[in-house]
């Protein structure tokens, strides 16, 4: 069984990953997705760059999300989903069949649309997964609470009702605490599946200058169908039509000047 390393174990050595040594987080080879007869992705060959904000833009329905949720295997119970070719993190094809998903996504974190906190307390959407992966000391896990609640800025917010439900936190709040949950655990790289189209615009503000600080410690990869807001916090872009890449190139020059007029008209409007 090849498995992926619980962060905190690197500096011991005890992975197959030897992720220092290599600039790509991720590198996507010849990957093909179905669903049943209908291809979703197309032969995509796709290299995604360790601490940087790649956004994945496009039509609705041109396969932004199924090539997202396919890096962690979020699609395996989809039924009659299939995936071809490789996605390769270090030297490891993620799709391999005797990959331990479990241990995956502790490598690789999501944060969905629409915020999802635990029905508990805002201390515990923190300590549960930390529990499950292992952590047993009260200390540590208070520690940790505090951490990672002061990593996505919402420590001085929540510092006095920590004990209360992560339902009374406002939307933008429970996004907040939701990406906290997914970096407690120490994933490599964060995926996040248009986080802030449900938030008003202070709110979204906050989770974009959030995710600009965060990749120095991390490597995101973001789906947005807000163009301004690729513009504003993306690295890169990958521009997806129709299951395929159409282009991908640094974010000043997909807007600026785009090399491809498919890309040229999306940016103007034409459709999408």
């Amino acid at each position: 069984m090849v498995t992926v390393a619980f962060p905190e174990t690197r500096e011991k050595n005890e992975t197959i990953f030897n992720t220092e040594t290599n600039e790509k987080a991720l590198d996507v080879q010849k990957l093909n997705i179905f669903y049943g007869d209908t291809q979703a992705i197309r032969d995509v060959d796709l290299e995604i760059k360790k601490h940087e904000i790649t956004a994945l833009i496009g039509p609705s329905g041109c396969g932004k999300s199924t090539f997202l949720r396919s890096i962690n295997r979020m699609n395996d119970d989809v039924s009659g989903f299939r995936a071809e070719g490789h996605i390769q993190y270090d030297d490891v094809n993620l799709l391999a069949d005797n990959i331990d998903t479990v241990l995956l996504r502790k490598e690789v974190g999501m944060v969905f649309q629409q915020p999802n906190p635990f029905p508990k307390s805002i201390a515990k959407n923190i300590t549960q997964p930390l529990k499950e992966h292992g952590i047993k000391s009260k200390r540590e896990m208070n520690e940790k609470v505090e951490t990672y609640l002061k990593q996505v800025g919402l420590w001085e917010e929540v510092r006095a009702r920590l004990d209360t439900s992560a339902y009374s936190l406002s939307g933008g709040q429970q996004q907040r605490l939701c990406i906290a949950r997914a970096l407690c655990i120490r994933p490599e790289v964060l995926l996040l599946d248009e986080p802030a189209s449900a938030l008003d615009p202070i709110a979204t503000a906050r989770i974009e200058d959030l995710l600009v600080q965060l990749k120095e410690h991390y490597t995101i990869v973001l789906v947005t169908h807000n163009l301004q807001q690729a513009a504003r916090v993306a690295d890169s872009i990958v521009f997806f039509y129709q299951g395929e890449v159409v282009e991908h190139t640094e974010t000043e020059q997909f807007f600026a000047n785009p090399k491809e007029q498919r890309s040229e008209d999306y940016i103007s409007g034409r459709f999408g």
